[in-house]
């Protein structure tokens, strides 16, 4: 549950810090290594990335998915970011050119906007594409709504969002043989946690499996799905970077008491999803339990699991 964890990106960070810029518990070192760079050139091919000369990133954060498209556009291409934090928008630049030294600036461009109000032109980008941004908004089709209308005919609209649902319930070496009873209270515990926060206007952890279907309520075409073939294992001796990444970043998570450990965000949407008195007791037991435990066998070297996830990527284009 750890690796799949530090591996996605969850909203109830920032809901229940706003001290913290959105998202900005997400932008560190483990962001790195989503993605494989032979699976994007692959899936670049397909989405015929190297015919368009603009893309537009939306809800773009600190630019980490944008910055791995671009190469694959034609040379010179035009970039435009959006994102609703004005931190980003400041800090965005900095490491895109960073990344480009020898770039045109003038090809690109950060605006502060929200993903359901765009504040661009129609029919402009041949690239409208966002990650994990969908999956934190109360209204994700009108987002792509917005996608859609600011794209060129023709151009392609490609979303990359997860089910966290799966990911927070695959199987490690500590619950593969864990008390039938056990698990099942606490796939309740988080399935009314993600009911609860859907409910409640923050967001659908589970956006990823219903996108397709919103796609095609758009009218879009050539609509395909494909789920990445990246998994974060970790085994003894976590000697990769990687996995020493993610231990760093689940205990920095505990030390800080954000993330899956904000009792406050739990204890919210699990309520807000139906959870009675003695499940919101019981379950926030069993979940405090278990990351202590991994982190304890971790520490004993004895901790390992496969870490794959659900992380889809779905594109259609503009007809």
């Amino acid at each position: 549950m750890l690796q799949n964890r530090a591996r996605r990106d969850y909203p109830w960070f920032f809901l229940m810090n706003n001290k913290r810029a959105h998202s900005e518990e997400y932008f560190g070192e483990q962001r790195d290594f989503w993605w494989r760079p032979d699976f994007l050139r692959l899936l670049a091919q397909r989405w015929r990335l190297a015919e368009a000369s603009t893309l537009l990133d939306v809800g773009c954060g600190l630019g980490h998915w944008s910055m791995l498209l671009y190469p694959f556009l034609k040379p010179n291409a035009t970039l435009a970011a959006v994102d609703a934090e004005s931190k980003w928008i400041k800090e965005a630049p900095r490491r895109f050119f960073a990344r480009f030294p020898g770039v045109n600036k003038n090809l690109f461009t950060f605006k502060i906007g929200r993903a359901n109000d765009l504040p661009l032109p129609s029919d402009t980008y041949e690239v409208v594409t966002c990650q994990t941004v969908l999956m934190h908004l109360a209204d994700p089709l009108g987002a792509l709504r917005e996608m859609a209308r600011v794209a060129k005919p023709g151009g392609i609209i490609i979303a990359a969002e997860p089910n966290n649902f799966f990911n927070i319930m695959a199987f490690s070496s500590l619950t593969a043989d864990e008390p039938v009873e056990s698990v099942v209270k606490r796939f309740e515990f988080w399935l009314r946690y993600h009911r609860g926060k859907k409910l409640a206007g923050a967001g659908d952890n589970t956006i990823g499996d219903v996108l397709p279907g919103m796609f095609g309520k758009l009218g879009l075409t050539d609509i395909s799905v494909t789920l990445s073939d990246k998994t974060s294992p970790l085994f003894p001796p976590y000697a990769s970077q990687e996995q020493r990444v993610l231990i760093k970043q689940a205990r920095e998570w505990k030390k800080t008491k954000t993330g899956m450990w904000d009792s406050k965000a739990l204890l919210k949407y699990a309520k807000a999803g139906g959870a009675g008195k003695k499940l919101l007791e019981e379950g926030m037991g069993l979940v405090f339990e278990m990351m202590n435990k991994e982190l304890a066998e971790i520490k004993r070297k004895t901790f390992h699991a496969a870490g794959g996830g659900m992380h889809y990527l779905i594109s259609g284009r503009k007809p």
